[in-house]
């Protein structure tokens, strides 16, 4: 994968040798379409607020920010964006999670967004609410779209601010408390009431239970229920799944489904996640990224509410160990059918070297090859040095920016320019891309959940408004289809429930579906 440069963004950071758990956290990033033009455009979420560029189409992207955004408040530490077209008019909007303050803003429909936040029963909760990652989804069915923000911990001035470690020549040093050294904080379920009026409905949800100290947060219907269930990566604390029980009530299920700790029985230190079926067995896998020094987490999912630790017997669990991984992303970058496993690696000490030897506080990214019968491979050696040059990596969004058929990464270097890693694989394997809409150019379809039968073999994906690690992904999903020439049927599942069937549609190609319309409508 090659980096592509033109986006000038500066996250905005502390002195390197001062950096407290607040700095540490990084940021996060979005691929969305806000101009309805079909070419993914870049949001870019740093401390004083967030960056938009358009896509030119030509491979270069132009900065509108001041054009286009609300000027942010002053003194604002912004980290976290989750994009969704929340009041269903067809332009998606955008929250924006952050340290003291959120903010949701509007999108007009005309190139400009609004600053919507105040009235909006999002505001931040004074000015050491602390939040961090952000998703959407529909959690009661009636057709509004829901929110769920995380929170991390409390830190305030009074704060414990560093904390000793000693360092490798013997000598003391002060480096950044761990999340152990503050209270957790727990997140939030914003219930849409219309009118961009939110409520909290937490405790009346059945949420009010979650452990705290979040980082990552994803919905998913991983019991194929038609109903969105969440799961909640937390940090040094036991990790949360929340199953949807109808009519918005949830109920904690990780101990049991075997998804609240990692491969070696402990509770994780949980950020970015992704639901994925990298199996084929039409049932979608989490995968959780983790700290320094522990595996990252996959776990397979067994159908009746039961999910096994797959991570050492995957071949990730060894490669994984020694990397301090934030984001954490499925994707088939080959298009040979099978979904691929990409990390976003960087210390959160600066000065990590003197303490342990062989660790350091930039890190090179990891990509996994999907080799079949669920096992992976380290292919990070042939990506390419833009892959593998060594960054502070925090956020990652998947998307095809350049409308190639080949899925594109967007990674966020929390002391450095963004990267945009440009998919330059050679492959014949063939590809799919379908965008899932709610009515002709409303909403997309959240929550739908897509079967695509190609070469007598199927896969499935789900529209979500989320992603890994304070991000949000590309609203396409993307298959790949190997050596099939065509899918021969594509199945949806729309949020309401009714169930769609559409015919046979040429490979390559990008197309629009909606309900009641019989034939996809190829966009490019």
């Amino acid at each position: 994968m090659a980096a592509t440069a033109g986006l000038n963004f500066r996250w905005g950071h502390s002195d390197l040798d001062q950096l407290t758990i607040l700095d540490t956290i990084g940021h996060g990033c979005a691929f969305l379409d806000y101009d309805g033009d079909g070419r993914p455009d870049i949001l870019l979420v740093g401390n004083a607020g967030a960056r938009l560029y358009h896509n030119q189409g030509d491979g270069t992207f132009a900065d509108v920010t001041e054009h286009a955004l609300p000027k942010p408040p002053a003194q604002a530490h912004f980290l976290g964006c989750a994009v969704a077209d929340y009041d269903g008019d067809g332009h998606p909007d955008i929250f924006l999670s952050g340290y003291g303050c959120t903010a949701l803003y509007h999108n007009e429909g005309n190139g400009i967004f609004r600053d919507v936040t105040s009235g909006s029963g999002l505001e931040a909760r004074g000015p050491y609410d602390w939040t961090t990652s952000a998703a959407w989804a529909d959690v009661d069915g009636d057709g509004r779209l829901d929110l769920y923000v995380c929170r991390y911990v409390r830190f305030t001035p009074e704060s414990r601010q560093f904390c000793g470690y000693k360092g490798l020549d013997s000598a003391g040093l002060k480096m950044a408390c761990g999340p152990a050294s503050y209270p957790p904080l727990q997140g939030s379920l914003y219930h849409n009431e219309g009118g961009g009026h939110f409520k909290d409905i937490t405790r009346v949800a059945g949420m009010g239970d979650a452990h705290g100290n979040a980082l990552g947060c994803l919905f998913c219907d991983f019991n194929g229920d038609g109903k969105p269930d969440l799961y909640i990566a937390n940090d040094t604390r036991p990790a949360d799944l929340y199953l949807n029980l109808g009519k918005g009530r949830f109920r904690n299920i990780a101990v049991e489904t075997g998804t609240a700790f990692g491969a070696d029985g402990q509770a994780m230190s949980g950020m970015g996640l992704d639901w994925g079926d990298y199996d084929n067995d039409g049932r979608f896998d989490l995968l959780v990224a983790n700290y320094a020094g522990q595996p990252k987490s996959l776990y397979h999912n067994e159908g009746n509410q039961l999910f096994t630790n797959a991570t050492y017997q995957s071949g990730i669990g060894a490669a994984s160990l020694r990397p301090l991984t934030f984001g954490a992303v499925f994707l088939d970058y080959d298009n040979d059918g099978l979904l691929d496993i990409a990390f976003t690696n960087g210390h959160v000490q600066s000065r990590v070297e003197q303490v342990e030897r062989e660790n350091s506080y930039r890190q090179s990214a990891q990509l996994f090859r999907n080799v079949g019968g669920g096992r992976f491979t380290d292919l990070s050696a042939e990506t390419g040095p833009d892959f593998t040059r060594k960054i502070v990596g925090r956020g990652i969004a998947v998307g095809d920016y350049d409308g190639d058929g080949r899925l594109d990464l967007l990674v966020v270097d929390d002391e450095g320019a963004p990267l945009l890693l440009h998919n330059e694989s050679r492959t014949p394997s063939h590809w799919l891309s379908l965008r899932c809409l709610r009515a002709p150019g409303g909403p997309d379809a959240v929550g739908a959940t897509i079967e695509v039968l190609a070469g007598g073999k199927k896969r499935i994906g789900e529209v979500r408004a989320g992603g890994s690690y304070l991000s949000t992904n590309a609203p396409e999903i993307h298959f790949g289809l190997g050596n099939a020439i065509q899918a021969d049927e594509i199945r949806v599942r729309w949020p309401d429930g009714r169930t769609g069937v559409f015919p046979a549609v040429a490979a390559d190609h990008c197309y629009e579906l909606v309900p009641n319309r019989p034939t996809p409508i190829r966009l490019r």
